[in-house]
């Protein structure tokens, strides 16, 4: 069990520290209507800008094909009297979605394909990591080999190790309660947007399905609930990208990617460095960890000449956001044959990192750079997918 608490720090996009106060457990903010854009991170009528000094190559399937992007955690302020769901009219909560997610994520589908990315109100952080733990706890209960040891996991999840957690309790039925149907009230505001998209903007082009940490947690859910049970919404749907989250291989009829080629398939990959693998124990089972820069089931590392390049900041940009949480601006393609990875038990290990000023932040887990660390690599690869599957 060494290391069990760093199992549920890996739907991130940040460390959060702890805090002192107690959380506030009433009311919810204003519901979203998905038929109005201003609801909407990007659109067909609000899109992505691209990096600055990228120059793009890439062809335009706008016309055939949409991808549908959920963006990761970017809301801390559950406590003191805050709500634990984001208000999605909060001016500075939608600069953040902006600067933290859709520039560094959303922008690597933007021009290749139409990307739509709902505000939606999301869980605060500590609340997700709560309901979580919850949720683990409970297949663990559940599970005739590890419900033995129930109380040694729990002692340790919920111990000094993760700081966070200190104001709650799996013994808190009213908080795991309320942590749960907020958790919920975020996905039903995804479920809702998803199906005003179809409705009312599809026009039966293909679906990519696209996420990130919380993010993830609800495009399975998605997945599971309304997009494979459906024929039509079956058909529609081309690829999956469910980065920065454990993705076991358990979906209906709906199985990982193996070659970069390779179309009606998920890909999946959570970036760690530092030989850390939470992976590799009882906990999980078959998790998917697809290599995003050769895009090939074979698990072997990337030549790092086959590297692309990095969505990344400067280096004050940089120390900004890993010192003072502060959000991202500048953002570029740089130093390309830099990284190498390789795909180990479920896990996506980083190898090599040639960029000597990240080894300042290097730690075991690279979760936030999911995305930045291989965007040219999955531009690229999304081109050459979408091109031959559409004989372009």
């Amino acid at each position: 069990m060494k290391n069990f608490y760093f199992l549920l720090t890996i739907f991130i996009i940040s460390s959060c520290s702890s805090t002192k106060y107690l959380v506030s457990y009433s009311g919810y903010p204003k519901s979203p209507d998905y038929k109005y854009k201003n609801n909407w991170a990007s659109s067909s009528k609000k899109e992505v800008p691209l990096p600055k000094n990228y120059i793009n190559s890439s062809s335009d399937f706008k016309s055939k094909v949409d991808v549908f992007y959920i963006y990761p955690t970017v809301y801390y302020s559950g406590y003191n009297g805050n709500l634990w769901n984001s208000d999605t009219e909060d001016l500075d909560h939608i600069k953040r979605v902006n600067t933290l997610a859709i520039k560094n994520q959303a922008s690597v589908f933007s021009g290749i394909a139409n990307v739509y990315a709902p505000l939606y109100r999301q869980l605060f952080y500590d609340g997700l990591v709560y309901h979580n733990s919850n949720e683990l706890l409970n297949k663990i209960a559940f599970d005739p080999k590890l419900k033995n040891n129930f109380n040694s996991y729990k002692d340790e999840l919920y111990s000094s190790l993760y700081n966070s957690l200190k104001l709650f309790s799996y013994e808190n039925n009213k908080l795991r309660a309320f942590a749960k149907e907020s958790y919920n009230l975020a996905y039903s505001d995804l479920k809702r947007a998803f199906l005003k998209y179809v409705e009312l903007e599809n026009q039966d082009k293909k679906i990519i399905l696209a996420a990130h940490s919380q993010g993830t947690l609800h495009a399975i859910r998605l997945l599971k609930e309304v997009i494979l049970p459906n024929k039509e919404l079956r058909e529609k749907l081309i690829l999956s990208y469910l980065v920065g989250m454990p993705v076991e291989n358990n979906f209906k009829d709906y199985f990982p990617c193996k070659n970069p080629d390779d179309m009606n398939c998920f890909m999946s990959w959570n970036t760690f460095g530092n030989n850390f693998n939470p992976y590799n124990n009882e906990l999980y089972d078959d998790v998917i960890a697809t290599n995003p820069v050769t895009f090939s089931s074979d698990d072997k590392p990337n030549l790092i000449t086959e590297h692309k390049g990095i969505l990344m900041p400067s280096f004050f940009q940089f120390f900004k956001y890993n010192v003072f949480k502060l959000p991202i601006n500048n953002l570029k393609i740089k130093k390309e044959n830099s990284i190498v990875v390789e795909s180990e038990e479920g896990s996506l290990q980083i190898k090599k990192i040639a960029i000597p000023w990240i080894k300042i932040f290097e730690k075991e887990s690279f979760h936030s750079a999911d995305y930045n660390f291989f965007w040219l690599n999955i531009r690229e690869n999304l081109n050459y997918r979408l091109s031959n599957y559409f004989n372009e």
